[in-house]
C-alpha cells in the first residue's frame, strides 16, 4: 500500500487549522487581506466612459451612467484656455479622445472635487502624450510620473516648447485671478 505523503500532510495541516480556532481566524484574516491586497494592487478602480467635452488641455467632462462627471489629467497641467497655447492643448487632447469612449484610472480626487484620473484610449496613455508631445506639463508638484516625457518635448522644442520661456499654468493661473 503506497501512503501519499502530499494527501497526509495536506490532512494534517487542515485538521490542525480547523481543530483551532485561533489557527483557523488567524488562516482567515491572512487570507483576507491577501485577496484584498492583490485585488486592490491589481485591478486599481477603473471605469469605460465617454467624453462628452473637453474643456481644455487637461480637463474632461464625461458621461458615467447617466451623469457628467469632470475628470482632471492625474500628473499634468495644461496651459489653460486663455493662456498662451491653451486652445492648442485643448484642441490637440479633443482629437485624441472627444467624443470617445475611453478608460479612467482612479487616482484622488482634488481639492474642487474633481477626479484625478489617468485616461487610457485605445490603451495608450493620453495623459503621457499630452506632455510627451508639448501640449501640457509634468505637473511635478503633485506627480513626477511625466518628467523624462517633458525633458524629451523641451529638447526638441515641441508644442508649448517652441516659445523660449512658456509659463507654466499654475503661474498663469496666480497672475490673470479673476
Amino acid at each position: 500500500m503506497r501512503i501519499n505523503h502530499k494527501k497526509l500532510l495536506n490532512s494534517k495541516i487542515i485538521n490542525q487549522i480547523l481543530n483551532h480556532p485561533k489557527n483557523f481566524f488567524i488562516v482567515l484574516i491572512l487570507i483576507l487581506v491577501t485577496l484584498f491586497t492583490k485585488e486592490y494592487i491589481v485591478n486599481p478602480q477603473s471605469l469605460e466612459v465617454k467624453v462628452v467635452k473637453v474643456i481644455d488641455g487637461d480637463t474632461i467632462n464625461v458621461l458615467e451612467g447617466n451623469k457628467i462627471v469632470k475628470i482632471r489629467l492625474f500628473g499634468i497641467d495644461a496651459p489653460e484656455s486663455k493662456q498662451e497655447f491653451g486652445i492648442e492643448s485643448k484642441n490637440f487632447l479633443a482629437s485624441m479622445i472627444g467624443d470617445k469612449k475611453i478608460r479612467i484610472i482612479y487616482k484622488d480626487k482634488d481639492k474642487y472635487g474633481r477626479i484625478l484620473a489617468l485616461i487610457k484610449f485605445e490603451d495608450k496613455d493620453i495623459n503621457k502624450i499630452m506632455v510627451n508631445t508639448g501640449h501640457a506639463w509634468a505637473y511635478s508638484y503633485y506627480s513626477d510620473m511625466y518628467l523624462r516625457e517633458q525633458k524629451l518635448a523641451q529638447e526638441k522644442k515641441l508644442g508649448l516648447w517652441k516659445n523660449k520661456n512658456p509659463l507654466e499654468p499654475y503661474k498663469w493661473r496666480k497672475q490673470n485671478r479673476f
